[in-house]
């Protein structure tokens, strides 16, 4: 069974509350009520932890919490009840029955916007009989004064006499006009479409549901300078430690197979994003670099079955050449994402290593340098590097960082440029734009 969470108003509950009475299996809708946006954000904050999809009342509600909370918004499936072309022409039908002097020309209709295709109104009415809209596109929903934007609309034709009837999609923008004799005609979401909506919504949770069910192995190697038994079994033991630590502290559980001087992980996709911050960071090597004294490798692997997400995750501990603890991805589809090191990562994809491919074909430099070096580009939102950067991204000397960039520059890959702006004495470090 899913739980899902739909927001609403006080006014808006008058036609919402209609969506208690629909019946579909494995869904439980619960509202819950909000004064005003900033309360909305509260709320959404405590129930997006324990509900799996959320429903909002409109597009106001949807487009706010999109805006200002976008890393909670993306963690669960959200939607909006929202009229749908079969309710507004059902809606034109009763209007112009009640009211046998309506005119698309003298009216405004706040919810026509080119992402519904004006519901094809345009295919039907001419340019000059085509009602008054509040705009081009429902992003005018998203406005941080959305509701005084709307009023203002149509307090604005009514002022200057240009209407004589407002649609309307808000509940409460009747309270706007209270002391005002204007005909506002409130358009909402029939049952059907509530329906609907709940069951696209329900479709989105099981892919969800889904993708957090996927088996992610870990692959968690230590480095040896010599074979030595005792310094082994220390590390083992502190690796193994400082893995139930961190268990702990997350409060979840991996599980865990030790080897002679590594250990697989075996997780699920909900708790692997939790671990690595949606792929961005991954709190495991902020954790291990703290409580252990020597470096680990670690690789994530993603795959169709456990066999192939080990296969995966060991591929991705190669990756680490790093002198700490560091962390790579691969996924399923052969992406590597990292390293994770706290930092911004690059995702490097089947395009994007074509192109490094057919670098290091011309400059002799391996591909794994190549990478490196891209993912310090991504890492630092700019194509102009110095050697001292790529010195610590890749951990090798500045000698062998200005190598690398030398070669870049001889096969047109880099231009050098004198770094002017340097407090430091001598000689003037360059500054290399990449071109890849």
């Amino acid at each position: 069974m899913y739980n899902v969470c739909v927001f609403s108003t006080k006014y808006s509950y008058r036609w919402l509350k209609n969506c208690e009475t629909i019946q579909i299996d494995n869904i439980n809708l619960q509202i819950f009520f909000y004064e005003n946006l900033v309360d909305l954000e509260m709320a959404f904050l405590e129930k997006v932890k324990t509900f799996d999809g959320v429903i909002f009342s409109g597009q106001i509600p949807y487009l706010h919490i999109q805006r200002n909370l976008p890393d909670h918004f993306s963690k669960v499936p959200c939607a909006y009840f929202d009229i749908s072309e079969r309710d507004f022409y059902f809606k034109i039908a009763e209007i112009q029955y009640k009211y046998p002097d309506f005119s698309f020309k003298h009216c405004i209709i706040d919810f026509l916007y080119k992402e519904n295709n004006y519901f094809r109104l345009k295919e039907i009415i001419s340019p000059e009989d085509f009602p008054y809209l509040l705009g081009d596109t429902v992003e005018v929903f998203g406005h941080p004064n959305a509701y005084d934007v709307v009023y203002e609309a149509h307090s604005k034709l009514w002022e200057e006499q240009k209407i004589r009837f407002s649609l309307t999609r808000l509940t409460n923008l009747h309270s706007f006009f209270d002391d005002q004799n204007i005909n506002l005609i409130l358009v909402t979401p029939t049952l059907e479409s509530m329906k609907s909506t709940i069951l696209e919504l329900l479709k989105e949770i099981e892919v969800a549901d889904l993708m957090n069910s996927q088996v992610v192995a870990g692959f968690l190697e230590f480095s040896m300078s010599q074979n030595d038994p005792t310094e082994i079994e220390y590390r083992q033991i502190a690796l193994y430690k400082a893995i139930l630590d961190f268990n702990r502290k997350l409060g979840i559980s991996l599980i865990t197979y030790r080897s002679a001087i590594h250990y697989e992980l075996i997780t699920n996709y909900k708790d692997f994003l939790l671990i690595t911050n949606h792929q961005e960071m991954c709190s495991l090597v902020e954790f291990l670099r703290n409580q252990l004294s020597f470096k680990v490798k670690i690789g994530w692997g993603i795959g169709k079955t456990l066999q192939e997400a080990r296969i995966q995750a060991e591929k991705a501990a190669t990756y680490c050449t790093g002198s700490l603890t560091e962390a790579y991805i691969l996924t399923k589809e052969n992406q590597l994402i990292g390293p994770l090191d706290g930092n911004a990562t690059a995702t490097m994809n089947d395009f994007d290593n074509e192109k490094l491919v057919k670098i290091a074909e011309d400059t002799n430099i391996s591909l794994l340098h190549l990478q490196k070096i891209y993912s310090l580009v991504y890492k630092l939102k700019r194509e102009a590097i110095t050697a001292e950067d790529l010195s610590i991204h890749l951990s090798v000397s500045i000698r062998t960082a200005n190598r690398l960039l030398k070669r870049l520059e001889e096969t047109n890959y880099a231009t050098s440029i004198t770094n002017k702006v340097t407090k430091a004495k001598g000689r003037p470090s360059k500054i290399y734009q990449l071109n890849f």
